[in-house]
């Protein structure tokens, strides 16, 4: 009789552990790096480049759908130096970016090569800073400003094992950043809509049971 309680109560055990890992939560954790090619969005100034990181996470409500939200940081900086012969000048200036936003997911794939697309929306704060030496005098100075941000592509999950996969995307990124005051005196206008876009490329990590059912 103890023998068979014992073999109940294992039994019990691995059924529940089975229906516990079944009800389980799917997800997954990303992190990797990001280009973003910027607008300036005025005064018809070149876009400029800008790297940097991204982090994120899904949950997925079904084998399909999902809830997402990602974190991304990017910057770009330039300095120079002026010399008149007698006097030098130098100089430096960085733009930064933090996109926050989050939204659906869809996973077109269920297998190693899994296609997903998104529609995120959040904000975007952005920080302009300038610094150096004018006539042996120092200058700086630094502006930020946040907007509404929406980002819309998508990208491709490529499974290494059963946990760990490499993925990549693209994004349509659009903010909504006006013209900063101090160029705006100067009689710069130009669009408060910036249209930029964005690639990345990381590592995922999926937990959860059932998670499309992975043949690795």
């Amino acid at each position: 009789m103890l023998r068979f309680k014992s073999f109940l109560v294992l039994a019990l055990a691995v059924c529940a552990s089975s229906t516990w890992a079944q009800l389980m939560p799917k997800a997954e954790v990303v992190g990797g790096y990001t280009y973003s090619n910027l607008d300036q969005g005025f005064g018809g100034a070149n876009r400029l480049s800008a790297n940097g990181w991204n982090t994120g996470g899904t949950f997925f409500v079904n084998n399909w759908l999902g809830f997402e939200g990602n974190v991304a940081g990017v910057s770009h900086s330039e300095s120079a130096l002026f010399s008149n012969g007698i006097t030098t000048s130098t100089g430096s200036a960085s733009e930064k970016h933090t996109t926050f936003v989050v939204g659906p997911r869809i996973d077109l794939g269920h297998g190693r090569t899994s296609p997903f697309v998104h529609g995120l929306i959040g904000m975007d704060r952005e920080t302009l800073s300038a610094s150096g030496t004018l006539a042996g005098l120092s200058f700086s100075d630094s502006a930020s400003d946040t907007s509404f941000a929406t980002a819309l592509g998508g990208g491709v999950d490529f499974g290494v094992s059963k946990h760990l996969g490499v993925i990549t995307g693209a994004d349509y990124l659009m903010t909504r950043h006006g013209v900063p005051a101090s160029i705006a005196a100067l009689g710069v206008s130009g669009s408060s809509t910036q249209n930029n876009f964005r690639v990345s490329v990381g590592l995922s990590f999926r937990f959860g049971s059932g998670w499309s059912s992975p043949k690795y």
